[in-house]
């Protein structure tokens, strides 16, 4: 939408990311209702905080054995948790080998200055034109925990006038 780059290109970067991470190892991510601050305490060096989607909502993301180990211990105090349904554990360790490879990919692309302003979910900042045009910053993207709750509070104290719609794949 920002045109950053081509509808193909984009096309051909998503189609490669999901691609180079199906070839990696499964494993898990476990939802948690308490802030990030909190549950990296808790969790092991193998583990990562995937995503932050609000104060007290994260996503752990990791091998299938520690997340499980974490959804016991989070269960035995009564602290809410999901499993998702996810295929591999994004945004963890477990994706340091598809860095590279999708760095390859991203080379191939001509980035161009955005012509609408996107907040970084990396950042939580809006996106430099820097940013936006390095192929490093969007190979790298993966693997980095989704500040999604930050981005968007970004976002609203910058125009109270926004109209915020969540959309995704359930109700």
């Amino acid at each position: 939408i920002a045109e950053v780059f081509t509808l193909e290109d984009a096309l051909l970067l998503v189609a490669s990311r999901a691609r180079l991470m199906q070839n990696m190892p499964h494993g898990s991510m476990l939802s948690v209702r308490m802030p990030a601050t909190e549950v990296e305490k808790m969790i092991e060096e193998d583990l990562a905080i995937a995503a932050i989607n609000g104060p007290d909502l994260c996503v752990v993301s990791g091998n299938t054995r520690a997340i499980n180990a974490l959804q016991t211990e989070l269960e035995k105090k009564e602290i809410a948790c999901k499993l998702l349904h996810t295929s591999h554990a994004f945004h963890s360790p477990m994706m340091d080998g598809v860095i590279e490879p999708f760095t390859e990919v991203c080379k191939k692309i001509q980035y161009h200055k955005p012509k609408a302003k996107i907040y970084s979910t990396v950042t939580t900042q809006p996106l430099t034109i820097q940013q936006a045009t390095d192929y490093n910053y969007w190979a790298k993207h993966l693997r980095e925990t989704v500040r999604f709750a930050e981005a968007v509070q970004t976002a609203w104290h910058e125009n109270k006038n926004y109209v915020m719609l969540e959309c995704g794949p359930r109700a």
